[in-house]
């Protein structure tokens, strides 16, 4: 399938998409939302993306991934922050690399609220301030032209008990899954897929109930003149629930070190108050990048994200 054609297939299954389809709940939320700005911008397809975040997609693209430590932030609602963490190193023979992450989560519940949360309580203050978080650490390895990862990861999330009177305190529910992933160049790109959350535990007291999905996707750079052009597409597969994605990358770089980049992505979005399209920019001087990205929201609002890395 040539390149204008693949992304004309996936705006227009993520733009006719039913208008008011929201994927079934599921916890924790931190994994529902993008992992960083960047991802955020380009659609959150980045299961055949590039450096250390991929820990959180396909722990295979970890392989050839640059080493680097950065930070993000961002701001969903009035009582919602997220900020996540990580890096990547090389450490052995047949490319061996391990990579780490950890999101947290910060935000306001209505104790008498439903749970698992949707995506639409972080637009909302609550009373209640609830917590989600997730720790990552994955490795991967070359072999006969294939990149093959796994990721090992931990949630943990605050919410209502399963029963109890309206107004109890939040308790804490931890679950243990494992993802595993595998990509190799093709087409004048990358191919990449990876089975997420494998051993998800049964929602009660004291675990989570964290959905199997599946993530399948191609990436590719070019130039185009003085441009770099990056691309990127998505599906995601979840029971109930699919969710295609791309975004687009342009890059100019006027001086060696010095680069600016424009970002634009579109995904089938999770809840029904949230647009398709993000939009985002990044700016790097030598060792440092500093990136921004918005998501819009029904009434105005929006969730902005800025992320600084450091090689």
């Amino acid at each position: 399938m040539r390149l204008p054609a693949l992304l004309a297939l996936v705006a227009s299954v993520v733009f006719v998409s039913p208008a008011r389809a929201q994927a079934p709940p599921a916890s924790p939320l931190v994994m529902r939302l993008p992992a960083t700005p960047r991802t955020a911008a380009l659609g959150d397809a980045w299961v055949a993306g590039r450096d250390h975040e991929v820990v959180f997609y396909n722990p295979a693209q970890l392989v050839g991934a640059r080493s680097e430590f950065d930070v993000s932030v961002g701001w969903i609602g009035p009582d919602s922050t997220m900020a996540t963490f990580g890096s990547s190193f090389a450490a052995g023979k047949w490319s061996l690399t391990l990579g780490w992450g950890v999101e947290f989560l910060r935000f306001g519940v209505d104790t008498a609220g439903t749970y698992p949360y949707s995506a639409d309580v972080l637009l909302s203050s609550g009373p209640a301030d609830a917590f989600s978080a997730l720790f990552a650490v994955g490795g991967a390895v070359a072999f006969k032209g294939f990149r093959l990862g796994a990721t090992g990861k931990y949630a943990l999330e605050s919410g209502p008990a399963s029963s109890g009177p309206a107004g109890s305190p939040l308790v804490y529910r931890g679950g243990l899954v494992a993802d595993i992933g595998v990509a190799r160049n093709l087409w004048g790109g990358v191919i990449g897929g990876s089975v997420q959350n494998l051993g998800g535990a049964a929602d009660d007291d004291s675990h989570l109930e964290i959905p199997t999905q599946v993530l399948i996707g191609w990436s590719t750079t070019k130039r185009a003149g003085p441009l770099d052009l990056g691309i990127v597409t998505q599906v995601t597969l979840r029971d109930e629930w699919t969710s295609p994605a791309g975004g687009i990358e342009v890059g100019y770089s006027w001086i060696e070190g010095y680069n600016v980049a424009f970002r634009v992505g579109a995904r089938r979005p999770e809840t029904t108050s949230e647009y398709p399209l993000a939009f985002g920019v990044a700016f790097t001087a030598d060792r440092l990048t500093f990136e921004y990205a918005v998501r819009i929201f029904d009434g105005g609002r929006t969730a902005n994200g800025v992320t600084v890395r450091w090689r």
